[in-house]
């Protein structure tokens, strides 16, 4: 031991260089890998600190659907119910001190807690005082406002809000001045940014004030479940009206986008970690693993195999403990970087955080990957006579080969020789991984940016959505006119409410196709034909168990009707139902089996001219702004994290190209004798260019053919996953012309460094090559 010790020691010292750099390569590689696992971690915990933070969720959220003052008195008189916060949305919109109106702000009055908001400045508006609000962050910075401005708040009645929505030009309900007497910010404005005001509840006391729903945060009393506050709920007058939902801090929207993001930090954590021990193992080996000269030497002076091996590990434990702790240490330095992006919003603890399970768990892990690595490497080159047994397989290709300056290429690609210090098959091994991964990132990459920019993938089949703007129906005769609009090539009108399926409420969308095809993307079976028929989406039918065929019981505003299921669909955002996987789409018929009462409210048309256009055609649409198409809170939150399947592309695309280059940097140091012998038969500069390029491309084009469709499977399938679980179309993209130039790129890049490295030998006598032999 005393010997290997000896060893040891005197070789570390005489490569001193060398051991440095490979220790800081160690650590930089960990530090990254390291740094983006505890990322993930503390992206995923983000969700549950901040609610946490906050003081927690309330037990239940009711939702009241009619238009009349917030029911808070009632719900709070039923004997299991600790306490309500209510908060309605308001028919209006605010004009500022110059008199123009700010109608890119919603307008609620009630109390705060069901916005899932927070004070960050100021302080809360009395609720006595209807002249005082509090307002979003986005809208200050919209508005340029600042504490204690003053604002008109100008109004619908009630009979303005119910006929015409907010397409109303002269608004006749209550007028009143306001001060801005506070900032608002929190995790709800990730699922819709649109700047918001919440006046004092007093405002609740102006007569004939135009209101749309209501939302209701419950305390219940200790040991009420949810299906026992239903039963109470259905006690009071119009239940149906009534929805009930968990209550939420940050909707599962928000949280599916956060550990969206945090599933794809993990993905490029534990991706590149594998990859980084195939790359920095073979780097490794190939600074320690004794050639078949050490080898002899050693043996000579009495060394057993065994000890050949300790004194090879010995040499590689010593870099990779040193720079696995350092990699630990450098991650700390990033963890402020995280979360990324939008989910930052949800740290409440910004800045440098030290996770020390996760800093020991990465050090640990690639202290023994690199070390078991670097062991099974070492003692299988040890094998008795392992480098004189050729390949059969090799052979038979390479005497088939069309060159002489093929054949030669392929052996030095893919044969060992007993000097050299690398593995033929661990490199492809480690190409192959890097490569797979960058296309299967890639893949999902593509897909995810073909998913957000084609609407008809979460619910938008049509051009325009005419009439969903908060009005209890469309105006009359505007459905006949657009019929007769010959701009118009496909109209479908659509109607919404509430069902349960036991206690959970779903959200319902009732569809008359008058002509074209304007209608959902169907997923699996087929829309509804009957009125006796439902298509759900896919996370709702995942919620309520339901499967095509089967047989369910709606209880509707109105009624109770048995359903047969015939689909699943991508449903469209309707009102207050954000669609997508959420819901169920009926006929119009079927609707009215479940609410007599319900009306159409918006129509989806596809235009032959553009939407601008066609609105400035038709009286009631005239002077409307041209919007773009909902996009459901998801799609938008899956919309913030795109980046990251490129930011791990990069990632393995860096290590396949740091293992390409490396191979290729010692192959030809240790082939000079290969070299200087094909020399001296007379291959001329040209001759052994040709045979060095071969070899660069045979290495590089084995892993890509192996690699690229091993990355689209891998990558389709996890996107379809990925899509199924938020309901959208689950068709993958595959990228064909980025993954042609990235395999090009491999095989230049790897020509490149073969042309570099190869220079040297090509330009120096046979003669001086040998010397040092």
């Amino acid at each position: 031991m005393r010997a290997v010790l000896y060893r040891v020691r005197s070789v570390l010292l005489r490569r001193f260089v060398a051991t440095v750099v490979v220790t800081f390569i160690v650590a930089a590689v960990c530090g990254v890998v390291i740094a983006f696992g505890a990322g993930a971690r503390r992206t995923s915990t983000a969700p549950d600190r901040y609610t946490a933070s906050f003081g927690g969720a309330s037990d239940a959220l009711v939702t009241q659907v009619d238009r009349d003052k917030p029911r808070d008195g009632e719900v709070a008189a039923l004997p299991g119910v600790r306490s309500v916060e209510a908060i309605s949305f308001v028919f209006g919109g605010l004009r500022n001190a110059a008199g123009n109106d700010l109608d890119f702000s919603l307008v609620f009055t009630g109390s705060l807690r069901p916005t899932g908001l927070r004070l960050v400045d100021g302080r809360p508006a009395d609720a006595g005082n209807e002249h005082e609000f509090v307002a979003s962050r986005s809208f200050v910075e919209r508005s340029h406002a600042r504490l204690g401005d003053k604002f008109g708040l100008v109004t619908e009645t009630t009979e303005q809000a119910r006929q015409n929505g907010f397409d109303v030009t002269d608004p006749q309900g209550p007028s009143v001045s306001i001060e801005l007497v506070g900032i608002l910010d929190g995790a709800s404005q990730l699922d819709d940014p649109t700047p918001l005001v919440v006046v004092s509840p007093a405002l609740l006391r102006e007569p004939d004030l135009g209101l749309s729903e209501s939302l209701m945060t419950i305390d219940l009393e200790p040991g009420l479940t949810l299906a026992t506050f239903r039963t109470e709920l259905d006690t009071l007058p119009n239940a149906a009206g009534l929805t009930l939902e968990p209550g939420v801090l940050i909707s599962q929207a928000v949280r599916s986008a956060v550990q969206a993001q945090a599933r794809g930090l993990w993905v490029l954590a534990a991706v590149a970690a594998i990859a980084s021990i195939a790359v920095l193992g073979q780097v490794m080996t190939r600074q320690v693993r004794p050639t078949q000269d050490d080898r002899h030497r050693l043996s000579s002076i009495g060394f057993t195999q065994s000890q050949i091996i300790a004194e090879s590990v010995g040499r590689a434990a010593i870099p990779i403990a040193i720079g696995s702790c350092l990699g630990a240490a450098l991650a700390v330095t990033g963890s402020g970087l995280f979360p990324l992006g939008f989910s930052k919003v949800l740290e409440p603890a910004p800045g440098v955080r030290l996770d020390w399970p996760m800093m020991i768990a990465g050090a640990g892990f690639f202290i023994v990957g690199l070390t078991l690595w670097t062991f099974a490497a070492v003692g299988f080159s040890t094998r008795p006579n392992r480098s004189a047994r050729p390949s059969a397989l090799l052979d038979a290709f390479a005497t088939r080969a069309s060159s002489a300056t093929a054949a030669i290429g392929m052996r030095l690609a893919f044969s060992k020789r007993g000097r050299e210090r690398g593995s033929v098959r661990g490199s492809v091994i480690g190409v192959v991984l890097s490569v797979a991964g960058v296309v299967a990132a890639v893949t999902f990459g593509v897909s995810l940016d073909r998913l957000v920019h084609q609407p008809f993938r979460y619910g938008s089949t049509y051009d325009a959505a005419i009439g969903d703007n908060g009005a209890e129906t469309l105006p009359d005769g505007l459905a006949d006119r657009l019929d007769a609009d010959h701009d118009v090539t496909a109209l479908t009108l659509l109607a919404g409410s509430q069902v349960r399926v036991g206690t959970k409420s779903i959200p319902i969308l009732g569809l008359d196709p008058v002509r074209g095809d304007a209608r959902p993307t169907i997923l699996d079976g087929r829309l509804p034909a009957g009125d006796d028929e439902i298509a759900f989406g896919r996370v709702t039918a995942r919620d309520i168990g339901a499967h095509v065929g089967d047989s369910v019981e709606l209880a509707g505003p109105t009624r109770t009707q048995a359903f047969r299921v015939t689909g699943l669909a991508v449903v469209p955002g309707l009102g207050s139902n954000d669609g997508l996987g959420a819901g169920g789409i009926v006929t119009m018929g079927g609707l009215g089996r479940l609410d007599a009462t319900a009306l159409v409210t918006s129509a989806g048309v596809k235009l032959r001219v553009s939407r601008h256009q066609f609105f400035s055609s038709i009286p009631e649409l005239a002077g409307l702004p041209d919007e773009p198409l909902f996009m459901p809170p998801t799609i938008v939150n899956v919309s913030r994290v795109r980046a990251i399947p490129y930011v791990l592309a990069a990632v393995l695309a860096a290590l396949a190209l740091l293992t390409v280059g490396h191979v290729m940097l010692t192959t030809m140091r240790s082939r000079r004798r290969d070299l200087a012998i094909l020399r001296s038969l007379g291959a001329d500069r040209s001759w052994i260019t040709r045979a060095v390029h071969w070899q660069a491309t045979l290495l590089t084009a084995l892993p890509v053919i192996i690699g690229v469709p091993a990355g689209i499977v891998i990558g389709r399938l996890i996107f379809t996953a990925f899509a199924d679980s938020m309901g959208a179309v689950d068709d993958a993209a595959i990228p064909v012309l980025l993954i042609a130039a990235g395999a090009a790129g491999v095989l230049v890049v790897a020509n490149a460094v073969a042309a570099a490295v190869s220079q040297g030998s090509r330009r120096r006598e046979p003669a001086l090559l040998l010397q040092g032999e």
